[in-house]
Order: structure tokens, then sequence, then C-alpha cells
């Protein structure tokens, strides 16, 4: 064989060497001339080491590539005395394989691997030396773990070694950056360089290993090395949320405030990349978040969990530290609460594990806790119906009730998960909330009928839910809550009572607001207005209690003093809006993560938040024919900080001012909050109702009879401007209409006693008296037990 031919196979034969093609590798070594002999060998050897599949070697394969090294060692020949030293490097690789790791140590001594390092050596050769940094480590490793030694210096020959390991594949990584070979550092090289970090935190050095995993980061930004860089991402993440607690962390600086080994040792170190702009870490949290970013990126470049690997090991390898990784941004964005982002993260998991049911289950929930409803709903209705699980459904009946208002659907997913519910607890919370979805689906009903049906339901499944779990306060609220809307006013009472009674109660102020309202139902005013206040002197800000406020002080002291309250109901609404303005921008950042088709019913649902994207909950038919208040409630929450309600609330409040100057017969007062209102939702009912209350005041019946049409034509479900109406056309001698719009108001709301009262009246000026008699009897008895604002202002909280 002519001398290029022979060079031109050792350059192929290095070259597949590099890239770890060990089929290529025997075939190029069995062509090699007698004068490469030794390379020859150590290439067999090498072969039968690396080239086995999973990194798995048999027993036969070991002492063949054995053979092969000794004959190495063996052969005299000068011109190839750097594989001879590579052939050592490899024979005491083969000795920490066969676990004789003293002798490993020995033969590493012999080489005198520290003046070998400073020679000018092959690539193959530089990577043979630093694996065999990565055995001697491991070797020492295990042998002060048997002998029980606890000296420092132990630990950091050990460290220094792993160091020293890592310095040389990263810089064997950069050397071959930019050429087109294929390389990837070896499995032994990523253990030392997290070895060395680990062994380093665990043994107090916080701030050198920081520092080490940290250089590590900035110096592997290279090709070949996103998966080390995607394994070094995840373990800083992991050990700064789960392992480092918060007054060792150290900020992260960009020069080297601690010197590696081989900068002490007078040798280079990988060079750290530099850009233009880096951002810097302020906090212990941004550096996690930014490592776990980083490595999400590194996942989704590399395709690690693509459903089309065909190596099922790399497959589960990669989906476990997809897996990872999602936990820990799922851990760290939730305590923060922010779910947008959370959800956006899971979103992208989902393209490669669609099929995973946890990750299905975490998405669904955190497009609910970031407010998109209709689309959180859907994901845990799949779940759902792939997999019954008790707490997934109660979550999405709490979405069907509160946001959606999918009450039959809330009612059916109660049903189906209510044989798996065993525990007495369980069952408890699924007729809780199955209650609670019958509840409100008796005030959206029209028929009577169905409405006597759902009443009698929802109070059936309150009262199992409170015989399987009778200390449970939730239970106890919510069946006070239904006794007193159906007119038990005494048992309600005893019930409301129980809860203010009882420790732990986590929302204390709508307990303190229904026994108010229930004082009010037994016509304990004075009563009722000094629990509110109590209430108030540890909740200042609650809109809907200091409402409920200025009703009962316009009936006990008078139009006089409520209007002093109206004044203090405005300084927090005000207050809200201001710090709600910069919020409301950063939800328009978000208008692609929402559910945009709601804002679509913008004008059909004037009570919802005009500039929120991400509600649901919009009036219906059924919710706009209460009063305004309850009609509010009923749809938006009412909690202080929810942006939601702050539009809501503020047309509440001024619709109350207003009410409250018509009782004074402050005309133009009341017109200027009306047309406050009108600023706020033109095309409301509320502002034709309350116009024409003015009208009325102002004896212009035709234009009050003009405008009540409005308000019925706009909603033809509002139940106040059915009973003005019918009234109205009493007084204009109509008795027919009057009929039919205060049979309509006493279908539509059957404790509706004003409607009964009118009705009445219609009935005596017709000479129907026995029918005028029993529509008295019935308004005297609904008005005996009716609060001062209806129950439904306060929420059914699941």
């Amino acid at each position: 064989m002519s001398g290029k031919a022979s060079l031109r196979i050792v350059e192929l034969l290095e070259r597949a060497r590099i890239e770890g093609d060990w089929t290529h590798v025997s075939q190029y070594a069995e062509q090699l001339p007698r004068e490469y002999s030794v390379l020859k060998f150590v290439s067999l050897g090498e072969c039968l080491l690396e080239g086995q599949q999973n990194g798995k070697i048999s027993y036969n394969s070991l002492h063949l590539a054995k053979d092969y090294i000794n004959k190495a060692l063996n052969t005299k020949n000068d011109r190839e005395g750097q594989y001879y030293k590579e052939a050592m490097l490899l024979q005491a690789k083969t000795c920490y394989i066969q676990a004789k790791f003293q002798e490993c140590l020995d033969i590493l001594d012999k080489v005198d691997m520290e003046s070998l390092r400073k020679d000018v050596l092959t690539f193959n050769a530089s990577r043979a030396l630093a694996d065999a940094y990565v055995y001697k480590g491991m070797a020492m490793e295990y042998l002060k773990f048997v002998s029980n030694s606890e000296e420092d210096t132990d630990i950091e020959s050990i460290v220094e070694c792993y160091e020293t390991a890592g310095d040389l594949g990263l810089e064997l990584l950069n050397s071959i950056s930019r050429s087109t070979l294929n390389l990837t550092l070896s499995g032994v090289l990523e253990i030392a360089l997290l070895r060395s970090f680990l062994l380093q935190m665990s043994h107090g050095m916080v701030e050198k290993g920081l520092h080490r995993l940290r250089r590590i980061l900035q110096t592997s930004d290279m090709p070949g090395s996103d998966n080390l860089r995607l394994t070094l991402s995840l373990t800083l993440g992991q050990v700064l949320l789960q392992g480092l607690p918060d007054n060792q962390w150290s900020p992260l600086v960009h020069r080297d405030t601690v010197s590696d080994t081989l900068t002490k040792r007078g040798r280079n170190t990988p060079t750290l990349k530099k850009y233009e702009t880096v951002f810097c870490p302020c906090n212990k949290v941004e550096e996690a978040l930014l490592s776990l970013l980083i490595g999400q990126v590194l996942l989704y470049k590399e395709g690690c969990v693509s459903v089309h690997q065909e190596d099922e090991v790399v497959y589960k390898q990669a989906n476990k530290q997809a897996h990872t990784l999602l936990n820990l941004l799922v851990s760290l964005l939730a305590k923060y609460s922010q779910y947008r982002p959370l959800a956006d993260v899971i979103e992208k998991f989902l393209k490669y594990s669609h099929d995973d049911e946890h990750i299905c289950k975490q998405f669904g929930l955190s497009l609910i806790s970031s407010e998109q409803f209709v689309r959180g709903a859907a994901v845990l209705q799949k779940c759902h119906d792939r997999n019954v699980d008790v707490s997934i459904a109660l979550v999405l009946t709490q979405t069907y009730v509160r946001h959606l208002q999918r009450h039959a659907d809330a009612i059916k997913i109660c049903d189906e998960c209510m044989p798996l519910a065993e525990a007495p607890h369980e069952r408890s919370r699924v007729y809780l909330y199955r209650g609670v979805a019958e509840a409100a689906l008796c005030r959206s009903s029209r028929l009577r009928e169905d409405q006597n049906l759902y009443n009698k339901r929802s109070i059936e499944s309150f009262q199992k839910s409170y015989s399987l779990d009778p200390n449970c306060s939730q239970t106890w609220y919510h069946l006070a809550l239904r006794l007193a809307s159906v007119g038990e006013i005494k048992k309600a009472f005893r019930f409301a009572h129980k809860v203010e009674a009882s420790p732990g109660v986590v929302n204390m102020v709508d307990v303190s607001h229904l026994l108010a309202l229930v004082l009010s139902a037994q016509n304990k005013l004075e009563e009722a207005l000094n629990m509110v206040t109590l209430t108030l002197m540890n909740y200042p800000d609650n809109l809907n209690l200091l409402i409920t406020k200025v009703m009962l002080e316009r009936q006990v002291h008078g139009g006089h003093s409520a209007l002093v309250t109206c004044k203090e109901v405005l300084l927090p609404l005000l207050e809200r809006l201001s710090t709600s303005a910069s919020k409301e921008m950063l939800d328009q950042t978000y208008l692609p993560y929402s559910d945009q088709w709601t804002s679509g019913k913008f004008q059909l649902t004037q009570w919802s938040d005009r500039v929120s994207t991400h509600t649901t909950a919009s009036f219906t038919g059924s919710t706009i024919g209460t009063l305004p208040a309850e009609s509010l409630c009923e749809s938006i929450d009412s909690a202080i900080g929810c942006d939601q309600s702050n539009w809501g609330y503020q047309a509440e409040v001024w619709y109350t001012i207003a009410d409250v100057f018509l009782s004074e017969n402050m005309i133009s007062d009341a017109q200027k909050c009306v047309d406050e209102i009108k600023q706020l939702f033109p095309l409301s009912h509320l502002v034709s109702y309350m116009n024409a209350r003015i009208r009325e005041n102002e004896d212009n019946q035709k234009e009050a009879e003009q405008q009540y049409i409005n308000a019925v034509t706009l909603t033809p479900l509002h139940v106040p401007s059915l009973v003005a109406l019918g009234r109205l056309q009493i007084e204009l001698n109509k008795p027919i209409l009057a009929e039919h719009y205060l049979v309509e108001a006493t279908h539509l709301k059957p404790d509706e006693y004003e409607a009964w009262h009118y009705l009445g009246q219609l009935h005596q000026l017709q000479g129907c008296h026995q029918k005028a008699a029993d529509c008295f009897l019935t308004a005297l008895r609904f008005e005996s037990s009716a609060p001062v604002r209806p129950y439904s202002v306060l929420k059914w909280k699941l």
C-alpha cells in the first residue's frame, strides 16, 4: 500500500473515531498496514469498548478489547508513541469497568496525566485523556466511600479530576465547533460536568458550585452541546428551587470571582461566550426561571420529545426530561400566580405529549386560573370524558356554574362522579356542588314549576351534604342561603349563626352579610345595620356591603344619612378604578389567549366588564329579570380587587345613589346619576328604567310609560320594569295591559310582593274581591320575609 493511501486511511479512521462511527472504525483499522499496528489495535479495542448498544459491554467483548490493548502496549513502534499512551488510558478504562479501581489509579499514575496534558495531542488522544480524568475521579470517589474517609483534601482532588475532564471536553467542543464534524460529548464527560457541581454543593461549597455550573452554561453554547446544556439547565433550576436556601444564593457576575482549578494551575479554561446584551438575574427566582426557559428552548430545538423518535430508550429519557422541566415550571409559575404564561408553556408540551392525562389536566387548570374559562372547561371536559376524576369534576362544575352558566351540564357531571366518591367528605362535596348548580338553575328558570322543582332539589342536595359532613361551614352557608331564599328565615338564621360562630371561616364577609339580610327580613333593621357596620370595620372597601348599608340607613335613618354613606361608597370605587387602569392595558396584551367570542356580547351583557376579554359571565334573559344588584352578583365576582366587576359596580353605585335621590325628591341630582350610568352602558335597560321613574316624579306619565316599554323591550324579563309598567297601566285605566304585565312579573319572580300588591289592587278595582284578598295576603306573606336586598347579591362560593 502506498504512503498516500495509508495516510488517507489514517485520516478517515481518525475522523470516524471523532464522530463515533464505530462500524467504519473497525473497517478502516483492518485496512491499516503493519507500520500502524499500535493505532490498529487501539482503534479495535476502543471500538469494542465504545461501540456497544445502550452503553452495555459483554464479557467477551471486554476481554477481546483487553487483548487488543495489550497487543498495542506490547508493540514497539517509536512512530506511534502517542497511540501507546492512548492504549494505557484505555487499559485504565478496562480496569475501571472490571471494578479494579486501585489498579486503574496505578495505571493512570504511570501515564503521568499532568505532563501529558501539556503536550500537543490529537483530538482523540485529548478525548481519551478527558475520559481518563473522569474514571480517575470516579475510582477515587468509590475508594473514599469504601474507606469512609472524610478528609476535605480527598474531595478537592476528586472535584479537580472532574473539573479537568469537563474543561477538556468543553475545549474539544470549542475546537471543533467551526468544522463540519458531528460531535457530542460522551456520557462520562457529562457525568464529570454534573458530578463536580453536585459534590461541591453537597460538601458546603455552594458559591464554588454555583459558579462552576454557571460557567459551564456560559461556555457550552456551541453545536453538539444542546443535550448537555438542557441537562445543566434542569439541574440548575432544580437546585435553585428545591435545594438552595435564599441566604446562600449569590448574584451572578460577569467576571470570575472564584478561580477554577485549571486557572490555578496555569492552564487555559474554555472561552466565555460574549454577547452584546446579557440579562443578569437579580434574585434566585429569576435565575431559576431563566435556566428553565433556556431548557425549554433547547428541548424544542432538538425535538427531544418528538413522538417520531425511532429509539424508544432515547424517547423515554427525553420525555422524562420534559416532564421534569414541566413540573419545575408549573411549581414556579403557579407559586407566583403567572397562569397565562404557564398555560402557554403547557400548551407547547401538549404538542408532543397530547395523550398525557396529567399534562392535560394541568393545562385545563392553568387556563381556568388565567380566566380562559371556555377553553379550560373544554380541556377539562375531555379529561372528564376520558377518565372520571372527582377533583377535576368539581373544578369543572365550579367553572360551569360561576362563569359559563351551564348549570345543567354541571348537574350532569356531579351525577357522573357521584359513584366514584367513596369517602363521606367527597360525597358531601359532590352534593354541595350539585346543590349550588340546582340553585342557579332554579334562578334561571322561567316556569314556576321548574323553579319549585329545582328549588326542592337544591335543598335536598344541601341537606344530604350536611348529613354526610355536619361540620362543613361551607355547607352551612349554602343551606342557610337557600333556606332564606325560600322564606324559611328562622332555619336560615340558625345555620348562618353556626357559620359565623365556627372557627376558620375564610370568607366571613359573606356570612355577616347573609346574617344582616336575614335580620332585615325579620324586620330587625337596626340590628342588621349594626351587623353591617361592624363587618365594615374589618372590610371597609367591600362595595357590596356598603350598598347594603345605604339601603338599611335609608329605612332606619332616612335618605340624608344614606347619602353620606353613598360618599363612602364612591371613594373605594374610584381607588379601584385608578389602580386597575394599568392592569387593563396588561390584559389587552394577552388578548390572543382570551376567549374572544365573549367580547362580541358586549352590548348584550351590559353588566359585564367592558374591557376584560376573559370573563364569560353574561346576562341572559333569565338573569336580567332580577334587580340590578342581583343581576350583577349572579354574573360577576364581587371580590375586592377583581377588575372584571369595576364597571358593573360603578354602575350599581350610581344606580343606588340615584334611587336615594329619588326617595328624597332630588330629581336633578338623580338625573345626573342616570347620565353617569348611560356613559358606562348606553344600551342598558336600567337607564330607561331610571329615566321612567324620574319622568313619573315629574308627573309625565306618557313619557314614563314609553321609557318603561323601552326597558321591557331591551330586557323582556326585567321584573321591576314589568311591575312599574303594570302599576302605571292601572293609573292610566288600562286593566288588561296592567294584568298582563303584573302576571308576567309574578311568573318570573313569585316572591315579588309589589307585583302581588298591585295585582290585588287591580282585582279590587274590577270587583273580584276574593282574588284581591288572595293577592293581598300573598303580598303580605312575601313582604314580611323580604330582605332589604335580594339574597342573590351574595356569592355562591365553591
